[in-house]
């Protein structure tokens, strides 16, 4: 993001969501403006979920970090009872204008505050982008609160662009997670079964998927 655009929408590490509201109550249902806007499912989640076995009947999915909610869609399209929350007002009210006839419980959540009531509740949790959109001080934070919400034996997918560098303020947003992600996750009582890097990442040095179960 060039200093300018993070200027202009009021980027800063101790109020680290204000900006989400910013760049979403200016946009549309278009998505015009907002950089990770692909207004369909992100490619590398939408294979992978393509080659899943079919779902059985109650299982629940969270999306983190909804955005305009079209991986939420192709999660309910699988067979999901799906919840999918965002910080920003903006971003949920843009997915029920998007998508009026869904049964997706799109909602307002704040991540790095914790989700308490949804403590190990969802059999799928899916994470795009979303850590590596906030500054690395709360990363610590972030992995736990990501890793609380998958029930006992479910599975959470994570998608992150990946760099070698040191994380610092000064160079994001985005943040790029480095590979000690996957070592942060299992001290937190997931289990790594499942990291593929072979995609050309758009900002980093690698893009992983990475599976990881309770």
């Amino acid at each position: 993001m060039s200093e300018e655009l993070r200027n202009q929408l009021g980027v800063k590490e101790d109020q680290p969501n204000d900006w989400f509201e910013t760049l979403y109550s200016h946009t549309s249902e278009s998505g015009e403006g907002v950089p990770w806007a692909n207004m369909a499912p992100h490619p590398i989640f939408k294979k992978w979920l393509d080659g899943q076995a079919s779902v059985e009947e109650g299982k629940k999915a969270l999306v983190i970090g909804c955005g305009l909610g079209d991986d939420a869609i192709e999660l309910e399209a699988k067979g999901y009872k799906v919840t999918a929350f965002d910080v920003s007002d903006s971003a949920i009210e843009l997915c029920k204008k998007r998508f009026p006839n869904t049964q997706v419980t799109f909602v307002q959540a704040d991540l790095i505050a914790g989700i308490e009531k949804w403590y190990k509740q969802y059999d799928l949790v899916l994470e795009i982008f979303t850590i590596q959109a906030l500054p690395p001080k709360y990363e610590k934070a972030l992995i736990k609160n990501v890793a609380d919400l998958v029930a006992d034996n479910g599975t959470l997918v994570m998608i992150t662009e990946v760099q070698y560098q040191q994380r610092t303020f000064e160079n994001g947003p985005p943040w790029l997670l480095n590979k000690n992600y996957v070592e942060s996750f299992e001290q937190v009582g997931l289990k790594k079964v499942f990291n593929s890097n072979d995609q050309e990442p758009e900002m980093g040095d690698e893009i992983h998927l990475t599976i990881f179960q309770r």
